[in-house]
């Protein structure tokens, strides 16, 4: 029997771990089992996770400590798992990853994690990260997105019985019709527009799409911004210095409706200088949608020359050309999405995802605390 799971995460309003933990949670209650979403939040108000999670029928426990307050967050966390009777800690990104440890060991409980992936940046954040890995070499095992975080965490020190690879699952959400997905960002019937949906940080690359739009030249389509973050000026005035007017290319903030708009897309693009496994991806295959991406992290996982178009990474010359093969060959772009399609249903189905994750939880359970 499968065991009764609480997710833990200190969400961000939107993610591609907070997607991943709604929809792994959304599938274990359409097979018939408990689970619980704890959420450490920082602050008051409704958190838009939070409120997304609870529409999705996933019961959600707040824990609110302030900052940094690991200890009392492990305490509380630990209360409400002895509470609810859970049976297996899932852990998702490195705060999460702490806190959850120190409440599952506390309650003499297995404890997994999800390696969703790591930005890198300055310092300190790769310091924590460092850290990351050393705690979670401690874990019970570790759902690894992709091969090339199985042997990141391999060369971390992380015992490789403990180590399994799980590629992120997906279930088809709503989408819109092209066209009303096209009206709601204001987008002409027949303008080319290449989609970006992220978070607009140095490691999702938001600057290097710029710059590969900027090198298709005039006629080169419009590209459509979706999302905030600390580099939202940077990329704003690297566009303007490139010459990027609004005919070229449009911030359109953040929007909580974003995966149903992916049909509104000539194709989405992905420009990480690093990645786990983006569920953006999933969702623009399930869309339909062609992809165009650098080749990090999982992505080569899932898509390759016959399913989409792969640059090698941080080449933005290599960005720009497959743009511009995509724009002179409309039928080629919907063979290769079709083609995604097919895979993504064969390969990263919910109920295989579900499936794989049952097995981890399973060896979790049967090791030794």
């Amino acid at each position: 029997m499968p065991p009764r799971v609480a997710h833990i995460i200190a969400p961000a309003p939107i993610g591609g771990a907070e997607a991943v933990v709604r929809a792994l949670s959304k599938a274990t209650l359409r097979s018939g089992r408990e689970v619980w979403i704890v959420a450490l939040l920082d602050g008051g108000g409704d958190h838009p996770f939070v409120v997304q999670a609870r529409a999705d029928g996933t019961p959600v426990i707040e824990v609110r400590c302030g900052r940094r307050r690991y200890l009392s967050e492990a305490r509380r966390v630990g209360d409400a798992l002895r509470e609810l009777a859970v049976e297996l800690v899932h852990t998702h990104v490195y705060h999460a990853d702490l806190v959850g440890y120190l409440a599952a060991r506390r309650a003499r409980l297995p404890v997994v994690a999800t390696l969703h992936g790591y930005a890198g940046g300055d310092p300190r954040n790769r310091l924590y990260e460092w850290l990351d890995r050393k705690l979670l070499a401690r874990f019970d095992a570790v759902l690894c997105v992709s091969e090339a975080q199985r042997e990141q965490m391999r060369r971390s020190g992380c015992a490789p019985e403990r180590l399994a690879v799980v590629p992120n699952g997906h279930a088809s959400g709503s989408l819109l019709p092209r066209a009303e997905a096209r009206a709601r960002l204001g987008l002409a019937a027949t303008q080319v527009a290449f989609g970006w949906i992220g978070r607009l940080s140095f490691e999702k690359g938001p600057d290097l799409f710029v710059e590969a739009l900027a090198r298709l030249g005039p006629g080169g389509g419009l590209g459509v911004v979706i999302g905030e973050g600390a580099e939202r000026r940077r990329v704003e005035a690297r566009a303007r210095a490139l010459g990027l007017g609004e005919h070229r290319l449009r911030f359109a903030g953040f929007r909580g409706d974003a995966p149903s708009l992916l049909a509104a897309f000539d194709a989405l693009v992905i420009s990480s200088r690093t990645e786990g496994l983006p569920v953006v991806l999933l969702e623009a295959i399930a869309a339909g949608t062609p992809v165009v991406a650098f080749a990090v992290g999982g992505i080569p996982d899932v898509l390759g020359t016959a399913s989409g178009w792969l640059a090698p990474a941080g080449d933005v010359d290599g960005l720009a050309r497959a743009l511009r093969s995509l724009l002179e060959d409309p039928r080629e772009a919907q063979k290769r999405a079709c083609e995604a399609k097919r895979l993504l249903a064969s390969r990263f189905g919910v109920e295989r995802w579900l499936e794989q994750v049952d097995g981890v939880y399973a060896r979790a359970l049967a090791g030794p605390r």
